[in-house]
C-alpha cells in the first residue's frame, strides 16, 4: 500500500469526526511512528525551520508584523482549535504550531505578489490544499494588501476535500473543495496557488491539472515547488524561480508565473 493510500485511510477516520475531537495534526513524536507519514502532509513543520520562517517575516514584513502582530496571533490560534497540533513558545510572539509561520509567510509572498502585478478581486485556485491551513491564512491576510479574493478552490483527491470542506467550514470560509473528476465554475485569469503539491504528484497527474485546468484558466500563480527541477508547466507564460528560504529541500524553489506571448523560464 502506497504513502497516499494510507494517508486518505488514515483521513478518512476524521472527516466523519466531531472536529473538536480531531487530532490530524498531532505530531508523531508525541503519538505513534506510523503517523509520521501523515502529520508530513498535514502538519510537518519543525521548531526551528518555525524560528526561522518568524525571523523572516519579521525582517522582510516589519510593518505587517509590527501593525498586525495581535490580528496574527488570533489567526494562529484560530487555526490551532483544531486537530491538536504540537505547539511551541516562540520569542516576541506566541504559543503556537510552527506550520502557522510557514502559512504566514507564504501568504504574505503571495499576496505581495498578487499587489506587485495590481491583481485584486482575485479567484484562486489552489492545486494539494493539505487540510487548508494556506486557504484560510490567504483568505484572512488579505485585507491587509487590500486585496479581495472573490473565490477560493481547491483541488485535491476526494477524501482530502471532503477534509478541507469541513475544517474551512468551521472557520466559516466559502471555498469550494473539487477533484480532477468532478468540477465546475471555474474562472479565467485565475491566480494559481500551489504549496510542496504539484511538484510531487505524478507526472501524469501534472499534465491531467495542465490540461484541464492550469492552461484554460490560470493567468498567474506563485508556487512552492519541490521534488524535481522547474519546468514549463503552463503555457504562454513567464515562469520564474527563486530558491526558497529557508531551503528545505533540493530541489525547492517559489516559482512564479505571469502572461507572456510565449514560454519563458527565468532562473
Amino acid at each position: 500500500m502506497s504513502i497516499y493510500d494510507r494517508y486518505i485511510n488514515h483521513i478518512k477516520t476524521f472527516i466523519l469526526d466531531d472536529p473538536d475531537k480531531w487530532t490530524f495534526k498531532s505530531n508523531p513524536e508525541y503519538t505513534y511512528i506510523s503517523n509520521q507519514e501523515y502529520t508530513y502532509m498535514l502538519e510537518y513543520v519543525n521548531v526551528n525551520y518555525g524560528i526561522q520562517y518568524l525571523n523572516l517575516i519579521k525582517t522582510k514584513y516589519t510593518d505587517i508584523y509590527n501593525n498586525n502582530k495581535d490580528y496574527l496571533i488570533s489567526l494562529c490560534n484560530t487555526n490551532d482549535t483544531y486537530g491538536n497540533p504540537p505547539q511551541y513558545n516562540f520569542n516576541d510572539f506566541t504559543k503556537c504550531s510552527p506550520t502557522n509561520l510557514r502559512y504566514i509567510l507564504h501568504s504574505l509572498l503571495i499576496l505581495e505578489y498578487m499587489k506587485d502585478n495590481s491583481l485584486d478581486n482575485i479567484d484562486c485556485i489552489e492545486i494539494g490544499g493539505g487540510y487548508g491551513g494556506e486557504c484560510f491564512f490567504i483568505m484572512k491576510l488579505a485585507k491587509l494588501y487590500n486585496i479581495n479574493i472573490s473565490s477560493y478552490t481547491i483541488f485535491d483527491i476526494l477524501e482530502a476535500s471532503q477534509l478541507q470542506q469541513k475544517y474551512l467550514n468551521k472557520l466559516e470560509l466559502n471555498v469550494n473543495c473539487y477533484q480532477l473528476d468532478n468540477f465546475d465554475n471555474l474562472k479565467n485569469n485565475s491566480f494559481l496557488i500551489s504549496n510542496y503539491a504539484f511538484s510531487e504528484i505524478p507526472l501524469d497527474i501534472q499534465n491531467e491539472y495542465t490540461t484541464q485546468v492550469i492552461n484554460p484558466f490560470v493567468s498567474y500563480g506563485y508556487l512552492c515547488w519541490n521534488n524535481i527541477q522547474v519546468y514549463n508547466f503552463i503555457e504562454n507564460s513567464i515562469i520564474e524561480k527563486e530558491l526558497e528560504y529557508p531551503k528545505t529541500g533540493k530541489y525547492n524553489y517559489y516559482v512564479t508565473v505571469k502572461p507572456s506571448r510565449e514560454n519563458i523560464i527565468i532562473m
